[in-house]
């Protein structure tokens, strides 16, 4: 016999499953598997085990976020309730096409087809137009939104063949097209902040995911869904036949559609900071002394349609101020921000702060922030906790600002400065540990800057040109 000894190797897959190969010169191959506590496997488990590996992302759930599985239990849910409501719509805008009406003609129904097909890709093209670039930075808003217009289509669709019934001829023609083109702008809107969800499932803090492998998996969810959702709706829709019938179902389709919707986005803490986000942490941290607050903590107090430039206390839900990101520094560096005393506080940063205590319709302060070239994603977050932090000390009454006092405002602005020059780093860190990504980071929401300042110099006025 040899005294060689024997090979051991030990294996363990992503189901925590594990396996020891023995080996000896004397002895072939040997494959152990591992039992664990819970072992003997029953065909539940196995089939369990299948629709797993069916329907989640390899690795679930080390390679997905924490939110991943309620998000996809209620949009399974949403999704199913979609169905059976646009059957119904499909039903009617059939019949709004000319289905069952003795005078209509098939010459007339593809061109009403056709009217709506470019209505629908005119849409899509100015829907992407102007809100493209604010999809990612405001994916949970523009989700739901896109939830919001569907079921607008919906209800248009539904309701097409009363237009027709009782309005002017072409109120059916209008009715089908407005709903194609909600239709569209849902398109993208719902395929824009789908991928920036998707991105943030797929980037867990203790691991990585596939994002392409998270599509492929969401697509097989909707394939069956939709199954379910036409095979339910061929046995309830042949019933659902009068008006007095249609809207109440209709409607309740519609509000637990909606309702399920709020509630799955409301439960994304998606770890990318935009500016309703930043501004939530930033207040929380100098309020909690400088406690960064986790994601999770954000998400329960983040509002679904905020308006970008609002700067709002999540305690009381006072909006603090507006401030308006990348605006042209020519236009609006006015007053103090033209004097060389303001714009060396911002000597050595690639932003600057040109501030307006008041407006003219009300007291909050305004706040627009110049990008200087060669300005970067930590510019952006750093100049917009800049203007949290002047809003902030305003409401806490910590100078006291009066429209047309020059001196106060620039002593406001270089104070605030300083907070944020000495706090920014420790709360940048506090915020990566509480699991943060601010390589994601999304504060030039919209078309984003549309001027940068190239230069500042000092001329002698006889070369001001007249």
């Amino acid at each position: 016999m040899s005294d060689n000894p024997a090979l051991l190797l030990v294996e363990r897959d992503d189901k925590k499953r594990m396996r020891e190969l023995y080996y000896s010169p004397e002895k072939t191959l040997h494959i152990v598997e591992k039992k664990s506590h819970r072992e003997y496997r029953s065909k539940h488990q196995d089939t369990k085990e299948l629709l797993t590996k069916i329907f989640l992302p390899a690795g679930y759930p080390n390679t997905v976020t924490p939110d991943y599985l309620l998000y996809q239990i209620l949009n399974a849910a949403q999704a199913f309730c979609n169905s059976l409501a646009s059957l119904l719509a499909s039903r009617a805008a059939l019949e709004g096409i000319g289905v069952g009406d003795p005078s209509a003609t098939s010459t007339g129904a593809m061109l009403i087809s056709v009217l709506q097909d470019i209505f629908g890709r005119i849409a899509t093209i100015i829907g992407a137009y102007y809100l493209g670039t604010r999809l990612v930075p405001e994916a949970k808003k523009y989700r739901f939104l896109a939830d919001v217009l569907n079921d607008i289509a919906v209800v248009v669709d539904v309701f097409n063949p009363v237009f027709s019934a009782f309005m002017f001829p072409g109120a059916r023609v209008i009715g089908l097209c407005t709903s194609a083109a909600l239709r569209a702008v849902c398109g993208v809107l719902a395929g824009g902040a789908k991928a920036a969800i998707t991105l943030h499932f797929a980037t867990p803090r203790g691991g990585v995911g596939d994002v392409g492998d998270l599509n492929a998996k969401d697509s097989s969810k909707e394939t069956v869904l939709a199954l379910l959702g036409m095979l339910l709706g061929s046995v309830m829709i042949p019933h659902i036949t009068s008006p007095w019938v249609t809207y109440p179902v209709l409607l309740l389709l519609i509000s637990v559609h909606l309702v399920i919707n709020y509630i799955a986005v409301r439960g994304l803490a998606i770890r990318s900071p935009n500016r309703h986000r930043a501004t939530i942490a930033w207040l929380w941290y100098r309020s909690k002394d400088e406690c960064a607050p986790s994601p999770q903590a954000v998400a329960s107090r983040e509002l679904i349609f905020e308006r970008p430039e609002n700067i709002r206390d999540p305690t009381t839900s006072l909006v603090l101020g507006k401030c308006h990101v990348g605006s042209a520094p020519l236009d609006v560096m006015r007053g103090p921000a033209l004097s060389q005393e303001y714009l060396d506080i911002f000597h050595a940063d690639k932003y600057i702060v040109c501030f307006n205590p008041s407006h003219e319709t009300g007291h909050l302060p305004i706040i627009h922030i110049c990008f200087k070239e060669g300005f970067t994603r930590a510019d952006e977050l750093k100049s917009w906790i800049h203007a949290v932090e002047i809003c902030r000390s305003i409401a806490l009454n910590q100078v006291p600002i009066q429209k047309g006092s020059k001196a106060v405002e620039l002593e406001h602005i270089r104070s605030t400065f300083q907070v944020v020059k000495e706090k920014y780093d420790h709360f940048v860190d506090h915020m990566k540990k509480a699991g943060w990504n601010f390589d994601e980071s999304h504060l030039a929401s919209g078309s984003g800057p549309k001027a940068v300042l190239l230069n500042i110099a000092q001329t002698p006025s006889r070369n001001i040109p007249t």
